[in-house]
């Protein structure tokens, strides 16, 4: 599926923004938000089941500290990025680890619902930016500020075995 990208800024990433806000509805930036955590939450919060089931990283990243502004906690061993959220006055954590996407909570057990409900938003809220992506990609495809991975030698290598 391919869409026209039309967006101009800033009016338009502000409408788009404000859309994407009211799609999360109850989820917001637990550290604007200054809620309240464990004291080792950030190293003691459990990968969820729901959490399994979010959208590409990279739209997850794009979606909460590119458009939306959240704090990205950086790096840490095995941590690639780190945004905590708040749902309902409670923290999470979404986070690309070695092992993938995932969100974490303090509680799993008992807070399994709960993040079902946050995934389902989060899956939302990517549909509802999708404009934002394609406006992101089209910008970095004209000032030729893409990665492309190569992946060209071990093709050969595989090629060669086959052979």
């Amino acid at each position: 599926m391919h869409f026209k990208i039309t967006m101009k800024l800033p009016d338009e990433i502000k409408k788009l923004k404000e859309k994407v806000e009211s799609t999360l509805s109850s989820i917001c930036s637990a550290i604007d938000n200054g809620t309240n955590t464990e004291k080792n939450f950030l190293f003691s919060a459990s990968r969820t089941d729901a959490g399994r089931s979010l959208s590409p990283y990279y739209l997850v990243y794009f979606l909460f500290v590119d458009l939306l502004g959240y704090k990205n906690l950086g790096e840490f061993e095995k941590v690639s990025w780190s945004v905590p959220i708040d749902y309902k006055g409670t923290a999470y954590l979404l986070e690309h680890r070695k092992l993938g996407m995932g969100l974490f909570a303090g509680d799993k057990a008992n807070q399994e619902t709960e993040c079902q409900e946050i995934v389902k938003k989060i899956s939302e809220a990517v549909k509802a930016a999708r404009p934002y992506f394609e406006w992101v990609a089209n910008e970095a495809a004209k000032r030729a500020d893409l990665n492309v991975l190569n992946h060209s030698l071990r093709f050969h290598e595989l090629k060669s075995k086959n052979n």
